[in-house]
This record gives structure tokens, sequence and C-alpha cells, in this order.
């Protein structure tokens, strides 16, 4: 039992663990107010064999989808594994209930596309993860989940072997159902949030995407408008094309989280506001090039002087703000080190940038 409202239990009868092959016995027992439940036989999405319960089409009945995933994406449904649900599944007193019945090899419960289990093993590997939520209402049995908000580990040990071919868990039915743990457990582990694998991604494209917009571009327009040397600008210049060659590696990682099935998150306003500023950013380059050439020839500011200068604070001042909204998407909130840091030293920076421009438009008016 991961929490006291979630609870799953396995039973692999005598025969089956004496001849290898045979039934398989998978009771998940859950809340209500879960949109969906899931087991999976494995130790990682990927490979994995899974068995998701949610609400039926009439919310008085529970569904069980089997399923299979290539790696950390959406499982889909897996028609080739056959399961039966038997007596004592159901809907009562807001508690959804599935008695799984599966048989071994022939219904693909012992091997699957992608792995496989050993019944005779002293223990087992699973993994567990639920949503909250909306009732998903379908008797559809490829029908679409949402990411999970909470997921782990189980490992299921001798206790569950033992017994007939018959199903096990009717003894402990009763006329009104309860979550209880039951008499023997292996055990379980609970982690909150992506896999360490999703994390990985996440810290890498908030490094890097933090590094470009909270240094290189500031930095970048606080020299030009402060210093004064031979080639300032080639540095200007090239400091700017590294941190868009930098951002632009930070929008690959965004991009491949934000079209995960997992993680699907398109159309969030951070995803957004990191795109546009990363296209606004590539055309402010070349307004930065076409800006140079002109003032040479003009001696003054043109429209793409304008354009250059004004576009590159908005996506300065755009991209630091965008930062907090990528914190909100990973949960982190103002108490959290990470924020904390970023934040005093993205405000450092943001004003000496700010007191730079001043000082600069101040200078130029004064010459």
């Amino acid at each position: 039992c991961p929490s006291p409202d979630l609870c799953f239990s396995l039973n692999v009868p005598d025969v089956s663990i004496s001849s290898g092959s045979g039934e398989l016995y998978l009771q998940i027992t859950g809340a209500s107010s879960y949109s969906w439940v899931g087991i999976a036989q494995g130790e990682s999405m990927a490979g994995a064999h899974y068995f998701v319960m949610y609400t039926s089409g009439d919310s008085t009945n529970v569904t069980v989808s089997t399923r299979v995933a290539d790696g950390h994406s959406m499982p889909t449904f897996n028609p080739s594994t056959t399961i039966e649900l038997l007596e004592g599944s159901g809907i009562e007193n807001g508690i959804m209930t599935a008695n799984i019945h599966c048989r071994c090899p022939s219904s693909n419960c012992g091997s699957w596309n992608g792995g496989s289990m050993d019944l005779t093993a002293r223990s087992t590997n699973w993994i567990w993860a639920h949503r909250s939520g909306d009732a998903i209402n379908s008797d559809d049995a490829s029908a679409t989940i949402v990411e999970h908000d909470l997921y782990g580990t189980l490992t299921f040990d001798a206790s569950a072997h033992g017994g007939s071919s018959t199903n096990p868990f009717l003894s402990l039915s009763s006329s009104t159902p309860t979550i209880a743990p039951p008499t023997s457990t292996g055990s379980v582990t609970t982690s909150s949030g992506p896999p360490p694998r999703i994390v990985r991604l996440y810290t890498a494209h908030a490094i890097l995407a933090c590094f470009a917009w909270a240094s290189i571009f500031p930095i970048g327009g606080i020299m030009i408008r402060l210093l004064s040397f031979p080639h300032l600008l080639w540095l200007h210049a090239g400091l700017q094309i590294f941190g868009f060659c930098i951002y632009t590696a930070a929008v690959g990682l965004g991009i491949k989280l934000a079209v995960n099935p997992l993680f699907w998150r398109l159309g969030n306003k951070h995803v957004v506001i990191g795109l546009v500023v990363f296209i606004m950013f590539f055309v402010q380059g070349f307004a930065g090039y076409a800006h140079h050439l002109l003032f040479k020839k003009y001696q003054k500011r043109t429209l793409f002087s304008y354009f250059h200068l004004w576009s590159g604070r908005l996506c300065v001042t755009l991209g630091m703000i965008n930062a907090g909204f990528g914190f909100q998407i990973t949960r982190k909130g103002f108490s959290n080190w990470e924020v904390i840091t970023y934040t005093v030293f993205a405000v450092t920076i943001w004003v000496t940038y700010v007191v730079s421009i001043v000082v600069g438009e101040s200078r130029r008016r004064k010459s």
C-alpha cells in the first residue's frame, strides 16, 4: 500500500510456481478520486507491462487497460494481452477494485514485447503510478490518460506465492469494501514528479536557458554600453552568437520535453514565450548587423537600429521572467533555493543592464 487509499496485491498460485507458467492474479484497489491507477511488471517505464484501471463508461464499474511503452512515453494499449476481470471488481463506497486474472504465457503476462517475468522468482519488481482528477468514465481500453502525479516501485516477495488456482481475492471482499494493508508485504518506494531521465532533461534545459538570458545576453549588452576598446563590437557580436547557440540547445531540449506525450505542454505560457523569444532574438541578430552597416554609412540610427535595441531589451527581460514560469512547471516555489539563487542573480544582472542602458544613452546624447 503506497498510501492509505491505494493498494496492490499479487498472487502466483502453487501450480504456476512449480511449472513456471499458468495463472497470475493481481488486485488493484484505489479511491475513485483518482483519474486512473496503474501497476506494471518491470523496473522502469521502458519495456514494462502495464495494467491501468479507471472508471467505466457508466461510472459504476472499472475498465482495466493492458499497455506497453517503448520508453519514457505514454503507454499505449496492447491488444495482444488478454485478461479477465473476476468477481469482486467494480466501484463501491468510493473505492475502485479490479481483480485481474491473467494466464502465462498465453496471455502475455509472463512474457511480452519488451520484457518478461519469472513466476518462480522469490521476488518480483513492479512500478506503479496514479493520477488524481476527473474520472475517465470510458469502456475503451485505449482511452487517453494524462501524466501521473505520483509514482514509485514495488517489490513483491515470496508472501505473494501459494494457494490454488482460484480467485484469491474473494475471501478479502465484504459487503462494505475498505482499503487496508495486506497481511504481508514486500517493499514500497514512493516518488513524486517525473522519472529521473526527464528530471535530467529539465535540469539541462534550465541551466542552459538561465545561463543565456541571465548572464551572456545581458552582459554582452552591458559591455557594449559601458566599455570602450578596439574590436569591442566584434566581442559583443561573438558573445551574443555564443549565447544564442546555448539558447538554441536549451530550446531543443525544451521542445523534446514539451512534445513528450507524458508532459505535453506546447500550449504552456513558458513554452510559448520561450519560442517567441527565440524567433525574436534570431531576427534581432540580423537587425543588429544591418544597424552596424547603416550606422557606419549614415552616422545615425535607423529603423533597424531601434528594432535591434528595443527587441533586445524586450527579449532579455522576457527571457529572465520566463524562467519563473519554467520553475512553475517543476513545482518549485519561492522557498526553493534554486529559485532564490536565480532570482537574486537575475534581478542584480537586470538592474545593472538597465543602468548600463541609461548611462549609455546619456553618454550618446552628450557626445
